[in-house]
């Protein structure tokens, strides 16, 4: 979790920035100077005048400098989990049974409102012998979740934290405000909730039945249904001084104060069944025939309402204000379809005398996603094999305990993009917002944003894949290598049309992608004595290229999800030059480049700021100078595991990192100190700030001035971080009871004891504190901090 700065810390920093841009006569200064003063205490401007007149801070009721709070640290701390399973099996010749219990409660690190997640599931599988060749295999399923978070969460998950000093809460416990700022602790306490039920009820039955002995067959029939009811609360919150005996502020007001209701339904049914075929033919030759079909349909309904100006504490949806259908058109649109997917698919496999392996695969699916001259399609695939090890000329090589090449290739389907009811144009009648017309505004006819298409059809994905596999000392070494390629070659894209189309151009297959890269693992089992061991590891190294997309070119600074002829998720930026040293060299700089820049370069440059390279040597610097910084997904994934065990004890450890990534968050209070002065920051620039003895610091001199922040802080080859870690990700450390002691019990069957840690310790490069597997953009509900997981378990077997 980021370490944010304390009073001395930032108050400091505000003097340095304010000093910096030459406007010391700022009321943050003199702020700044108060917070330092009256460290862990305040003033009450009830009773004492306030520090600066009517000139500034006339809507506040106090100041206070409370060093002690931290505001990370107080709103999210440690919290507890608990699951318990429970499976019962038995059953006879005929008939088996397996009934299963599992309960999870999910805490919240959160300290403040409710926020928790409890799930229960029961699960009953059951297999029929009617006869030796036909039985039935059924599986029932419920599940049930129940979780509550609070509805305005979103206000302790954003990178405006409080500057230090502003307490959580009032001194007697009350909502606190200064000015128009409300704490965050008392819109998560008493904001309202959001809470969650969905229940689902899944139902799989399968018939298996031996026709003879070449020949069975097998039909399964699946239904599955689920329910999701969803009720947001946002009370109104009155918010007190820090003395808690004069109102502040009310937010949100009264009339912003709604109950919201949506309820969801899910029905999925899904039929397939397949005959297979297998014989032997003069004991070496081996084949396999498969052919069956596949149904699937999905009914997905969605409603709800919003009621305004609500009475607090009644918990069914009530208000005085207006009624409205919940989140309107755009969610009744996205949430009430149907679809349907239709497969018929065969499969030949054969080999011989388990040397030489051939499967050939084919599929025939439609979608009706799709107009019906594009709603089916031919996927195919095929697969070669050869075990070297069972040919005469290895069958001896005593050293050597397997050896197979594999190579195979493949044509997958994709409707990634495509929306359920494609090639149809909607319209949706908008009532009382358009033009005037005498005293009241007409009502019209609107599109939902873009236009339709009949000629889209099946992304068409090829993959192709070449494989060793192999083992040394009678299989105690062994492992892969793989390599791979994806080719996409229509990819769904947004072609560009003339400004003047009016609504969204439609997607089209007309893109082309590419990914390629290659995978090795190796594994270890050994013992020494009485100590069973084993080590292993995998590593991944892939590349993506976007061919074509639609003929986008135009290269600019940041991060890009889709540039064509780049990679998925690329940076682009400037070459860092290093730091401005001196006056001179400043003057140099600006003589040179400032005149016509591209790049936002400000007036008001100093030393310390960062110099940009002319990449081209154009003697300009704008987009044309811009250079490929790196991708935001990583091209090498790697993970390393160790164990052993002894006399029922045992070990295992999991290491897990990434390599090849570049993170550029963007331009916010996290990223650039003392951006503004209100908020907090992280302390990640102290003793990394430019001056004449750090020469190569990463952050330059702290600064408010806007327009320098956003040039010294733009994508370059010092703000993409290099986004490579190193991570513990589990340990397991376990101890299994003998069985002779456990049969003295003459009920206990097994028993096992063992405590894990998840994701224990890491290192990395990123600056900011946070995750380093996280997303680029962590706003929102992805800035929870990150945790580290301890578990205490037992298995016991009856």
């Amino acid at each position: 979790m980021p370490e944010l700065m304390n009073i001395d810390q930032w108050a400091d920093g505000v003097m340095s920035a304010l000093s910096n841009d030459n406007n010391t006569s700022n009321v943050w200064y003199t702020y700044a100077q108060l917070a330092k003063k009256y460290k862990n205490s305040y003033i009450d401007l009830e009773t004492s005048a306030n520090p600066f007149g009517s000139a500034a801070f006339t809507d506040v009721k106090d100041f206070v400098f409370d060093d002690s709070v931290n505001w990370l640290g107080s709103l999210f701390d440690t919290t507890w989990s608990t699951e318990q399973s429970l499976s019962i099996s038995g059953g006879s010749d005929k008939s088996s049974y397996r009934v299963s219990l599992n309960y999870l409660y999910d805490g919240s690190t959160l300290q403040y409102g409710n926020n928790n997640n409890n799930r229960y599931n029961f699960r009953v599988n059951n297999t029929y012998k009617f006869n030796r060749n036909i039985s039935l295999e059924s599986a029932i399923s419920y599940n049930r979740q129940e979780q509550v978070s609070p509805t305005l969460i979103g206000s302790v998950l954003t990178v405006s934290m409080p500057m230090p000093g502003l307490p959580l809460k009032t001194s007697d416990g009350k909502p606190y405000a200064w000015g128009t700022w409300g704490s965050p602790v008392s819109k998560v306490e008493q904001g309202g909730d959001n809470k969650l039920s969905v229940s689902a009820i899944n139902i799989s039955e399968t018939l298996n039945a031996k026709v003879t002995d070449w020949l069975d067959a097998s039909v399964n029939v699946g239904y599955n249904t689920s329910t999701a009811s969803r009720s947001t609360v946002q009370n109104a919150i009155t918010y007190y001084n820090f003395v808690g005996n004069s109102q502040t502020l009310v937010d949100p007001s009264q009339e912003k104060s709604y109950y919201q209701q949506t309820t969801s339904r899910t029905d999925f049914y899904s039929f397939s069944g397949y005959i297979n075929a297998h014989k032997t033919f003069a004991q070496k030759h081996n084949l396999s025939l498969t052919l069956g079909t596949q149904y699937e349909f999905k009914d997905m309904s969605y409603y709800g309402a919003n009621y305004t100006d609500i009475l607090a504490g009644v918990d069914i949806i009530n208000g005085t204000g207006s009624l409205t259908l919940a989140d309107k058109d755009e969610a009744m649109k996205k949430n009430n379809y149907q679809n349907a997917n239709m497969s018929y698919f065969g499969r030949l496999n054969y080999d011989y005398d388990s040397r030489y392996l051939v499967e050939v695969n084919a599929r025939y699916d439609g979608s009706s996603k799709f107009q019906p001259e594009n709603r089916w399609d031919l996927f195919y695939g095929f697969s070669l094999g050869w075990r070297l090890k069972q040919e005469a000329f290895l069958k001896d090589v005593d050293f050597l305990s397997d050896l197979k090449l594999r190579a195979s290739y493949a044509e997958m389907g994709s409707q990634s993009g495509i929306d359920n009811y494609d090639g149809y144009l909607f319209y949706k009648l908008v009532s009382g917002t358009g033009a005037f017309v005498g005293s009241d505004k007409l009502s019209y006819i609107a599109t939902n944003g873009k236009f339709a298409s009949t000629t889209r059809n099946w992304e068409r994905i090829k993959n192709y894949n070449i494989a060793v596999d192999f083992g040394f000392l009678n299989g105690r070494l062994t492992g892969t290598v793989e390599a791979f390629m994806k080719r996409n070659n229509n990819m769904l894209v947004e072609v560009t049309y003339p400004g003047i189309l009016g609504d969204k151009a439609p997607t089209s297959n007309a893109g082309k992608f590419k990914g390629w890269g290659f995978e090795g693992q190796l594994a270890y089992r050994g013992k020494i004595g009485e100590v069973d061991y084993h080590a292993g590891g995998n590593f991944t190294f892939t590349r993506n290229e976007l061919v074509d997309f639609g003929g986008t070119t135009v290269i600019s600074s940041g991060y890009k999800g889709t540039q064509q002829g780049y990679p998925l998720n690329s940076i682009f930026g400037l070459r860092y030059g290093g730091k401005i040293q001196n006056e001179e060299q400043l003057a140099a700089y600006q003589a040179k480049y400032y005149n016509n820049n591209g790049i936002g370069m400000p007036a008001e440059l100093r030393v310390g700021d960062n110099m940009f390279c002319d990449e081209n040597g154009d003697g300009v610097l704008d987009y044309k100078d811009y250079i490929y910084l790196g991708s935001d997904t990583p091209e090498i994934s790697y993970s390393f595991n160790l164990g052993a065990a002894y006399k029922g004890f045992d070990i295992n450890v999991i290491f897990q990192g990434s390599a090849n990534r570049f993170i550029y968050r963007g331009i916010d209070n996290w990223t650039v100190p003392f951006r503004s002065n209100y908020t907090n920051t992280i302390t990640s620039s102290i003793g990394n700030t430019w001056n004449t003895s750090t020469p190569n610091a990463y952050y330059a001199p702290y600064t408010n001035n806007s327009e320098i922040n956003n040039y010294n802080y733009q994508a370059s080859s010092i703000t993409a971080q290099d986004g490579r870690y190193l991570r513990l990700k589990n340990v397991t450390i376990g101890y299994t009871f003998p069985a002779d002691m456990l049969s003295k019990t003459k009920v206990i069957q097994g028993a096992r004891l063992y405590v894990t840690g998840a994701d224990l310790w890491e290192t990395t490069k990123i600056k900011d504190g946070w995750d380093p597997e996280a997303t680029r953009d962590v706003s929102g509900l992805k800035r929870y901090p990150f945790t580290r997981n301890f578990t205490f378990g037992v298995n016991l077997t009856f």
